[in-house]
C-alpha cells in the first residue's frame, strides 16, 4: 500500500491516502476486484498553513462508471468508516450518489463546533468494497475542505490525488514457436502473451524420452537441447493458486525417428550407402510376405542369435545370415544363400544358387535347389503327401556314409540294391566250423551236394548261442539253408558229419545288400573269394578242405 500523489499546495489539510492493493486490480467477467481506500486527515498539514486549523468538514468525490478514467460502476455497493480517537467530539458521516459520475462522502463535527487540528490527532474516513471497473488506467480523486488558519474566516479549498487501477487478471494466450518447421540439430523459439506476474513453467521432451522441465518468463523461451525429432511443448502458467495450459507443436526436417509401429502406405527409400537396421521386419497384409530386390545381408548383434522370417520372404539377390537362420513361411532367394548355422525353412524353400548352411537344414514345405547344397544334415517335412523329387542329375551318398529309411521304400524304376555274390568258406567232406563279421547287412547261403552214399549229416548257421538257420540230409542226398545277417552282426558256419565216408561238397555264399557294398570280414584272417559259378566249388581245393 502507498500513498497517493500529494494533494495541491492550496489545501490546509491534504489528505494522506493508502490504497489496497496497490496498485488496484480491474475485474473482468470471471473474476471481480475489490478495492479499499483510506483517507487520513490531520496527520500532516501543508507546508504554508501552520497550526492550529479549524475544520467545519471535508469531502471525498469518487469518479463512477465503466470508463476507464472512474473507479467503480457499482458506488451503492461502497461501504464506509469514520474514525475518531477516543475523547474528542464524534463525527457525522453523509453520503450523496445522486449524481451518476461520482459518489461523495462529506465528514464534518457537530454544526458550530468545528475541530481544530493541531498536529498531534486526525479522523480516517474508510471505504471499502468498491468493485474496481474493468478499465485500466490512472483515476483522479478529488476532495474539498472547509477550512481556516483563525477559526472565523472558513473557505472551501480543493485539491486531487490520483490511484492507479492495472489489468492484472491472469490470463494466456498466443502461444506459438517462432518458427512451426525447423532444422534438425537446431534449438527451438517458442513466444507467448501472458499475466507478466504469472509463474510460467515449459515443459518439453528430453533427446531419452523423458519429461523436462524449465522456467520461463518475458513471453519467449528457447531449449536447452537441439531437437533432433518433431517435438509438443507445453506451457503452464500460475498465478494466485490457478493454473492454465497451452501447448504448441514443432517440426523438425529430416529427423530421427525412433518408434514401434511404422505403417507405410507408399514406398519407403533408404538413400544409398545408408543402411536400414531393423530387429525384425515382415510384410503387410492378411497374408504378409516381403520382397527385396538385391542383396540381403541378415545380420543379429549377437552372432549366435537366431535371425527369423515370420512370413514369405523373397530376396531378388543372394540372402547372407551371420548366424542360424528360420523361415516361418516361404524363403525365395533367387541367389546363393549363406547362412553361417542352421537353416530352418517351415514352409517351401527355393534357392537359386548355392546353399551354404553351416548347420541342419530342415524344411517343411517343397524344396528347389539349383546349386550345390552344402550342409552338416537335412530334414524335409513336406507333409503327408509330399515327397524330395530330385529333377536331374543324381543323389550320392560318400564312402562311408549311410542312407537309412524309416518308412516304406517305394522305386517306381529301376533299382540296384545288392552287391556281387562271393563265397564265404568251402568245406569238402572234413567238418569244421568259421566265425565272420559282417560290415553290412546281407543273406548267408549254405548249400551242401553229397556225390556218393555218405552217411547223415547237417549245416548250420548260429549267431550270440542262437540258430539263424539250419538244414540235414540222410545217406545220399543234399541239403540247403539261408539266413538273414544285419550290419555287424557275427556269425558262425558249421558243417558235420556222422561218418567220414563218401564224398561231399559244402560251400558257403554271402550275398550283401547294396551295390558296391563292402564283402564280411573273416575273423580267421582268411579272406572270402567271389566265384562267378555258384554250382561248382573251386577245384583248387582239397580233400582235406581249405
Amino acid at each position: 500500500m502507498t500513498p497517493s500523489k500529494p494533494a495541491p499546495v492550496d489545501m490546509l489539510l491534504p489528505p494522506a491516502v493508502i490504497e489496497d492493493p496497490s496498485p488496484l486490480r480491474v475485474s473482468t467477467f470471471a473474476k471481480p476486484e475489490y478495492a479499499k481506500l483510506t483517507f487520513v486527515y490531520g496527520k500532516a498539514e501543508d507546508s504554508s498553513a501552520t497550526w492550529p486549523v479549524y475544520c467545519k468538514s471535508f469531502t471525498v468525490y469518487i469518479p463512477t462508471g465503466r470508463q476507464a478514467s472512474a473507479l467503480t460502476s457499482e458506488p451503492k455497493l461502497i461501504r464506509y468508516e469514520l474514525t475518531v480517537p477516543e475523547g474528542k467530539r464524534q463525527w457525522n458521516v453523509q453520503r450523496d450518489d445522486r449524481d451518476p459520475n461520482q459518489t461523495a462522502f462529506t465528514c464534518s463535527p457537530p454544526p458550530g463546533q468545528p475541530a481544530v487540528f493541531d498536529g498531534t490527532w486526525q479522523v480516517q474516513l474508510q471505504l471499502w468494497g468498491i468493485e474496481v471497473n474493468g478499465g485500466a488506467g490512472p483515476v483522479d480523486i478529488t476532495w474539498e475542505e472547509s477550512t481556516s488558519t483563525n477559526g472565523s474566516d472558513f473557505l472551501k479549498r480543493t485539491g486531487r490525488g490520483e490511484v492507479s487501477k492495472r489489468d492484472d487478471s491472469f490470463y494466456l494466450h498466443s502461444f506459438r514457436p517462432a518458427s512451426v518447421a525447423i532444422g534438425r540439430a537446431t534449438k527451438a523459439v517458442l513466444y507467448w502473451e501472458g499475466t507478466s506476474s504469472a509463474t510460467y513453467t515449459m515443459y518439453y521432451r528430453n533427446p531419452d524420452g523423458t519429461q523436462g522441465s524449465a522456467p520461463a518468463k518475458d513471453g519467449r523461451w528457447e531449449s536447452p537441447v537441439a531437437l533432433v525429432d518433431d517435438s509438443s511443448f507445453t506451457l503452464k502458467a500460475e498465478m494466485d493458486g490457478e493454473i492454465r495450459y497451452l501447448t504448441t507443436y514443432i517440426k523438425v526436417n529430416d529427423p530421427d525417428i525412433a518408434v514401434t509401429n511404422v505403417t507405410a502406405n507408399g514406398n519407403v527409400t533408404i538413400h544409398e550407402e545408408k543402411e536400414l537396421r531393423v530387429g525384425r521386419i515382415r510384410g503387410a497384409g492378411t497374408f504378409p510376405s516381403l520382397q527385396i530386390q538385391s542383396h540381403v545381408q541378415a545380420n543379429s548383434e549377437d552372432p549366435g542369435r537366431t535371425i527369423a522370417f515370420h512370413s514369405k520372404f523373397t530376396a531378388n539377390a543372394a540372402l547372407t545370415a551371420n548366424g542360424p537362420l528360420i523361415a516361418r513361411g516361404t524363403l525365395d532367394a533367387k541367389g546363393q544363400v549363406t547362412v553361417d548355422g542352421a537353416l530352418d525353412a517351415k514352409g517351401t524353400l527355393a534357392v537359386g544358387g548355392a546353399l551354404n548352411a553351416k548347420g541342419t537344414l530342415t524344411v517343411g514345405g517343397t524344396t528347389t535347389l539349383n546349386g550345390a547344397t552344402n550342409t552338416k544334415s537335412v530334414t524335409v517335412d513336406p507333409g503327408a503327401n509330399g515327397y524330395l523329387w530330385l529333377k536331374t542329375g543324381r543323389f550320392d551318398a560318400a564312402a562311408g556314409t549311410n542312407v537309412n529309411t524309416y518308412g516304406a521304400l517305394a522305386a517306381h524304376g529301376s533299382a540296384s540294391l545288392v552287391g556281387s555274390m562271393s563265397l564265404l568258406h568251402y568245406f569238402r567232406s572234413v567238418p569244421g566250423t568259421r566265425t565272420f563279421t559282417a560290415n553290412t547287412s546281407g543273406l548267408v547261403f549254405g548249400v551242401v551236394h553229397v556225390r556218393n552214399e555218405g552217411g547223415n549229416g547237417w549245416i548250420r548257421i548260429t549267431s550270440g548261442g542262437a540258430t539263424l538257420a539250419h538244414a540235414w540230409w540222410e545217406h545220399r542226398g543234399s541239403a540247403t539253408a539261408v539266413a538273414l545277417v544285419r550290419k555287424g552282426q557275427t556269425f558262425t558256419l558249421e558243417f558235420s558229419r556222422e561218418a567220414a565216408r563218401g564224398h561231399m561238397d559244402c560251400h558257403f555264399r554271402w550275398l550283401p545288400f547294396g551295390v558296391g557294398a563292402a564283402q564280411a570280414v573273416l575273423e580267421d584272417a582268411e579272406p572270402a573269394t567271389a566265384i562267378n559259378d555258384i554250382t561248382q566249388p573251386p577245384q583248387a581245393e582239397t580233400e582235406a578242405g581249405a
